[in-house]
């Protein structure tokens, strides 16, 4: 596969296993864009993941989700529970299957999980997504049905740990890869720990980058409103909570109805913002900082 070239596109990957992320730190480095934890498995949500959004975004960087999971669970059932957390997030990167635990199952079965997960995704949104893993699973358990997934391989040097290797090596299902993490070890102003660091292929960039601004809904990526559900609109009824709002009938469900327009127009009295009951670009990033100043994290 190629080798890593000066005009690709820095990609971070980060969890809540980074903690709380300056992100306008970040703002101001060679970074373009990041991939964010948003689930694994059946059931888990990273906790940080819409704060991590919220700051990316306000940041000015490119914004993809990706899965972790499990291959021993029904792949269309982990699908659907990625796709309904995504809400009305907005994705300017592919979403991605991250796939590193065989589960002492077989290649077949490991890839056929793989390919039913990443056909449920794209056929649900519309946008082919990528699938990550590390060179050596990739080796051992892919088949070449996933090929026509492009991939975003992780393998790292022994020798340079921080500064990773020129290229991940040869697989016989791929010839080029889409991104490459060659860092595990890498430090990033903004991020106290150790993070991911990928380069994105340039040319798959543009093009995912293009395609993904016209397949994009055109309510914008700061925008939840009357009707709308997911992890966005259940991290918005959480920060309201805790900064003690009421939500008495139908607490943090995840689904924008009349009870959260009134909590959020009550927020947006107090703290001077437009009262429309929208929850929108003055009013999301200034509930995350309201509720960090809450905890004294700012």
């Amino acid at each position: 596969m190629q080798r890593r070239h000066s005009n690709n596109p820095i990609i971070l990957d980060v969890s809540h296993h980074q903690g709380i992320i300056n992100w306008k730190e970040i703002k101001n480095t060679s970074v373009k864009g990041v991939y964010i934890k948003l689930t694994e498995g059946g059931t888990f949500v990273d906790p940080r993941s819409y704060e991590n959004y919220i700051g990316a975004k306000n940041a000015g960087l490119r914004v993809g989700f990706y899965h972790y999971a499990h291959c021993t669970n029904s792949p269309e059932k982990e699908a659907a529970f990625f796709i309904a957390q995504l809400g009305q997030m907005k994705l300017d990167l592919p979403p991605c299957l991250d796939l590193e635990e065989d589960k002492k199952k077989s290649k077949e079965f490991v890839s056929r999980f793989a390919v039913s997960w990443l056909e449920h995704v794209h056929k649900t949104t519309g946008i082919k997504p990528i699938v990550y893993t590390n060179y050596h699973f990739a080796k051992t358990f892919f088949t070449n049905e996933i090929s026509k997934y492009p991939l975003w391989v992780a393998r790292y040097s022994a020798a340079n740990r921080q500064g990773g290797m020129q290229h991940p090596g040869k697989l016989s299902q791929w010839q080029r890869w889409a991104m490459f993490q060659y860092t595990d070890s890498g430090r990033v102003k903004g991020i106290s720990t150790n993070v991911d660091i990928n380069e994105m292929d340039y040319s798959f960039f543009k093009e995912v980058t293009t395609n993904l601004s016209m397949t994009n809904n055109t309510k914008g990526p700061f925008v939840y409103s009357k009707g709308d559900r997911g992890l966005g609109v259940k991290q918005i009824q959480q920060n309201l909570l805790a900064l003690g709002f009421s939500l008495p009938k139908f607490g943090a469900d995840g689904f924008y109805g009349d009870e959260l327009i009134a909590a959020v127009k009550k927020f947006q009295n107090r703290y001077g913002l437009f009262s429309d009951g929208i929850a929108g670009a003055d009013t999301l990033p200034r509930l995350v900082k309201e509720v960090n100043n809450l905890n004294n994290l700012v």
